[in-house]
């Protein structure tokens, strides 16, 4: 039982909550036990973090790496929300070769800032049964705590590609009909019909939406029909609204 936050180990695994020492060590932190369940499914879990109050050992039957017992102000220490499940994980980074032709519905977003929209975002494209994320260049990390509580565990569902340069990929995606929301657009998305095969949907920054380099690339620029005052939507529920409309109308 570990009893003091001043412990080497609890230290090394505190740094795990800055984005730097999650990129230094490839290393990020879970916490909850869906998603130690989710991580555990995925095999990326190496160490497992339970305070003194946990009961719940079932979660942990089959893990065979290390468990380490701490005291319920230890693990408050580490945890990341107000009332925890008394259960945290630290889970490698899993690198992937990205070849975009090996997918068929595939989300990129581009300069997404708010780690809860990213993870909200996310946990849609899984909803909607998209097959890859891509992840440009100045999004928010992937492995914040924040941005992995809010994908509930469907990070570990959907290949996931992080720090891309999209122009770059968006040249090799001959293969895809690319959608973007775009205020520019002259059609709305409820004007679109006999969707096709492999596609590609571009979201962006929360303030400034996908870049216009970007939107350039892009064969399909739409907007969302909006009947009431509001000027704009979350890219969030945005993103949710395109994607459930692509999904279902895709032949």
């Amino acid at each position: 039982m570990i009893t003091s936050a001043s412990n080497k180990r609890i230290k090394d695994i505190q740094k795990l909550k800055e984005n730097k020492n999650i990129k230094k060590y490839g290393r990020y932190l879970i916490e909850g036990k869906h998603l130690v369940e989710e991580a555990l499914d995925a095999k990326v879990v190496e160490e497992i973090i339970v305070s003194e109050s946990f009961e719940e050992y079932n979660i942990v039957d089959s893990f065979e790496g290390d468990l380490i017992k701490v005291t319920d102000s230890v693990l408050k220490s580490i945890s990341d929300t107000i009332t925890s499940q008394g259960i945290i994980a630290v889970c490698r980074i899993v690198k992937k070769e990205l070849d975009i032709n090996n997918y068929s519905k595939v989300l990129i977003l581009d300069k997404i800032q708010d780690p809860g929209n990213l993870g909200t975002i996310i946990r849609t494209a899984d909803a909607f049964n998209f097959d890859c994320i891509i992840l440009g260049k100045g999004t928010t990390s992937l492995y914040g705590q924040k941005v992995i509580r809010s994908t509930q565990g469907s990070n570990f569902h959907i290949d996931c590609f992080d720090n891309i340069d999209l122009v770059e990929l968006i040249d090799e995606m001959h293969e895809f009909n690319i959608f973007a929301t775009s205020l520019k657009a002259d059609k709305y998305i409820e004007q679109l019909d006999n969707i096709t095969g492999k596609v590609a949907v571009v979201f962006g920054n929360e303030g400034a939406g996908v870049s216009e380099e970007i939107l350039s690339k892009v064969n399909n620029l739409l907007k969302i029909s909006m009947p009431g005052r509001a000027e704009s939507l979350n890219v969030s529920i945005a993103a949710g609204i395109v994607m459930h409309y692509i999904s279902t109308n895709l032949k």
